[in-house]
This record gives structure tokens, C-alpha cells and sequence, in this order.
């Protein structure tokens, strides 16, 4: 009963408002819309969770997991970006719901037995992000800076967590920590399941 309240409040709490939380500036320098990209990538639960559950994958996958999915996930994302002007309102549910497979995933499923899969999730995990990040835009509307800082801080994100999770691994040899951050999975794939019933009901 705890836990459901648990995630009950933090879904509430991040319950999405109007459309405009992917609004991005104009009129700003080219430092300024790079920080107003990389504040959208950042702040916006219903992008930023989908990056914590890939980061999470990749760090239990293997030593040398990031490096080894970087370029899918690179590769997506540009084509999120070259894609976006295509997205509807669907593109934000379905980058929530790629995160509830991968967290679900790596919550569940022994991650050696995902290895053919990984790089690809990772892939099409940050397409789907990139092309919600800039639903709504037409190519044109967005500033160069700011695609160049959504891009910024969604693989800071996802550099920074995974390396977070695969430090933990190495620093403390004990089945606990992947245990642990499975648990943390599980989480992640709940809270996007709440976040995504949100989402949908408008």
C-alpha cells in the first residue's frame, strides 16, 4: 500500500501540464537556446525518465555497455531530430513507452540473454526521445543551438547515469548493487506506467 502511494505521489507530481513545456524561445543567443535545449531534454519527466531507464540497461549490460550502444543511440537521435516535424501527439506516450520495455526489461530479463537487442533498444530509445523533445516544431522553428543542446543533454544524461550505475558495480563487488538497480528499474518502468496513464487521459 506504501509503495503504490509512493508512486502515486511522484507520478502526481509530475503530471504533464499544457503544451507548452516543449515551447522553446526565440529571440535568444546561440548560448541561450543551447541551454534552453538542454533544459527541455532535462526537466521534462516524460523525456527524462525513458533516458535514466536506458542508462540504467546500459550500465548492467556490460563493462564497456555505453560505449558499445553509444553510436545506435547517437544514430537515433539525429534521425529523431531529422524526423521530429513528423511526430504527432503520439510521440510522447510512445517514448514513454519504449521506457516502460526497457526499464521493464532490465528490471526482469538477465541482460545477457538481451545482448543482439541492446544496442538497438538504445537506438530506438533515443529516437523516440529526440522526436518527442521536438513534436510540434517544423524543422525551421528550432534553432540550430537548441537541437545541438537537446541532443547535449539527453546523452549527458545518459552518459552520466550510466557511468553512475556501472561505477557503483565496480566499486562494491556484491550482487546487492545490480540487485539494487534493478529494483531502481522497477521503479522507473512504474512510474512511467502512471506518468504514460496520465499522459493519455490528458
Amino acid at each position: 500500500m506504501r509503495r503504490r502511494a509512493a508512486l502515486a505521489g511522484l507520478a502526481a507530481a509530475s503530471v504533464p501540464g499544457a503544451a507548452e513545456a516543449h515551447a522553446f524561445a526565440t529571440g535568444r543567443d546561440a548560448y541561450g537556446n543551447f541551454l534552453d535545449g538542454a533544459a527541455v531534454a532535462l526537466g521534462s519527466p516524460g523525456l527524462l525518465l525513458p533516458v535514466l531507464a536506458l542508462a540504467v540497461m546500459l550500465g548492467l549490460w556490460q563493462r564497456e555497455g555505453l560505449l558499445r550502444a553509444w553510436p545506435h543511440a547517437l544514430a537515433g537521435s539525429v534521425l529523431g531530430v531529422a524526423l521530429a516535424p513528423l511526430a504527432g501527439s503520439w510521440a510522447v506516450p510512445a517514448a514513454m513507452g519504449i521506457g516502460v520495455v526497457v526499464a521493464a526489461a532490465t528490471a526482469l530479463v538477465p541482460l545477457d540473454r538481451l545482448t543482439p537487442a541492446v544496442p538497438w533498444l538504445a537506438g530506438l530509445s533515443a529516437f523516440a526521445t529526440l522526436m518527442a523533445a521536438l513534436e510540434g516544431h517544423v524543422f525551421a522553428e528550432v534553432p540550430h543551438a537548441t537541437r545541438l543542446g537537446l541532443l547535449f543533454g539527453v546523452h549527458f544524461t545518459l552518459a552520466a547515469a550510466a557511468g553512475l550505475v556501472r561505477l557503483t558495480g565496480e566499486r562494491v563487488s556484491h550482487p546487492a548493487v545490480a540487485i539494487g538497480w534493478r529494483i531502481v528499474a522497477s521503479w522507473l518502468a512504474a512510474i512511467l506506467v502512471l506518468y504514460l496513464a496520465f499522459t493519455l487521459a490528458g
